[in-house]
């Protein structure tokens, strides 16, 4: 499998647990030293396999899941470069009586021994704000 085939099973797979919550068949994907950068957010670093599918799976229940609706399109096709891939995504969330909350960034990830040994994920500074603005006014309204 090349690099680009290892992230398209790895972004099915994440799918598919955004839907039905099992994260472990991300763990085929990544390496057991897998990293996981939230550039600018948070929780900035994962560090391991284990904590990399934590992360996702808390960052899902914390943030898309109290939507009532997330719809994640590819921007850009993926763009590799020796063992790095880049993806530009945007996400459209949706909740009932609020306007939807447009969040864009990119995707970097690392590859090595044909496993995902880094990924690294940063959003627009413009969807930053957009996304502090719009939970000033309806943050509140979001699921818990």
């Amino acid at each position: 499998m090349n690099n680009i085939d290892i992230f398209n099973g790895f972004a099915a797979a994440f799918e598919e647990a955004v839907e039905d919550d099992n994260w472990r068949r991300l763990e085929k994907y990544l390496a057991d030293d897998a990293t996981y950068f939230n550039v600018g957010g948070p929780d900035p670093k994962s560090e391991g396999r284990d904590a990399v599918v934590a992360f996702l799976k808390t960052d899902v229940a914390n943030t898309d899941r109290r939507f009532d609706k997330r719809a994640l399109t590819a921007l850009s096709s993926p763009v590799t470069e020796g063992d790095s891939l880049s993806r530009q995504w945007r996400t459209i969330y949706s909740l009932s009586e609020t306007p939807d909350l447009v969040v864009e960034g990119e995707a970097r990830y690392l590859f090595e021994n044909g496993l995902i040994k880094e990924i690294e994920e940063e959003v627009t500074n413009d969807s930053m704000q957009k996304l502090g603005e719009w939970m000033k006014k309806y943050g509140d309204r979001l699921h818990t």
